[in-house]
């Protein structure tokens, strides 16, 4: 049997034991190789178990839908362990969207934050956590909710005229007061909605690659937009999208493009 051969086999025999691990296996699987990064010595090593830690958890994590908080921080402590800062930090986000009281994903976040290079500009922690609980009361999707209220909000519109006109036509107080209730029932949804979206942030994203460079244009030929590239795990906000790249903010103002698969968007 030549080399190949083994190699291929190998491979089909490991993708059969990861289609048939289960949530718990992998977890299981992740808690193992996450003690056996703390208790290398050798660097390369320590490496690469937590690397199989972060991606067993991750495992996990898809297996789960993503819907576990301490899995998603277990997930990000192994990428850190990997020195993998950019994944870290969306974990870290993942967790907090889940669980926006979760207080060692926002330390854990905080501490990811302090491994990045003085001039990274880093999101207002006061201004995180304020997002975290708007979005805790309503809702992960804000978008979605505010259409909602439009909705709501064009609805009661219509009955109260149609009420209104009634009440006029047959001159009946009881229809008019209920017009009258339901038109300030508009009102008020109405400006609900239009203050969700005036609060409306853009959307953020992770840089998940090393080195990446910003540029003044969506074109990997136009100049470089700030003096140096971008490390793994700086956070900017999406402001526009043309599928191969994204026009992004820094925390400090300055707008600058990003090819699309160098960043990971956040939930929200």
């Amino acid at each position: 049997m030549n080399n190949l051969s083994k190699i291929l086999i190998c491979a089909v025999c490991w993708a059969s034991n990861a289609v048939a691990s289960s949530p718990a296996e992998l977890l299981d699987q992740a808690i193992d190789a996450y003690d056996a990064g703390f208790a290398a010595v050798d660097r390369d090593q320590r490496l690469r178990q937590f690397r199989r830690a972060e991606l067993l958890f991750d495992q996990a994590a898809q297996a789960s839908d993503w819907g576990n908080a301490s899995l998603c921080v277990n997930l990000g402590n192994a990428a850190l362990g990997a020195q993998r800062v950019g994944p870290a930090i969306v974990a870290f986000h993942r967790a907090l969207a889940i669980d926006p009281g979760n207080r060692q994903a926002r330390q854990n976040l905080e501490h990811a934050r302090t491994l990045l290079p003085d001039w990274v500009p880093r999101p207002d922690a006061a201004a995180t956590g304020i997002g975290s609980l708007i979005g805790s009361l309503f809702g992960a999707s804000t978008q979605r909710s505010t259409d909602r209220l439009f909705v709501i909000a064009a609805v009661a519109f219509l009955v109260a005229a149609l009420l209104l006109a009634v009440a006029i036509r047959t001159d009946r107080k009881g229809l008019r007061n209920l017009g009258a209730l339901i038109a300030a029932l508009w009102i008020a949804v109405l400006g609900v909605a239009i203050w969700k979206v005036q609060l409306a942030t853009p959307p953020l994203a992770v840089v998940i690659l090393p080195d990446t460079i910003a540029r003044a244009a969506d074109s990997i030929n136009s100049p470089a937009r700030l003096p140096e590239p971008l490390p793994s795990g700086a956070e900017v906000q999406v402001m526009e999208d043309r599928s191969d790249w994204l026009r992004v903010r820094l925390f400090d103002g300055r707008d600058a493009w990003l090819p699309a698969s160098s960043v990971t968007r956040l939930p929200g």
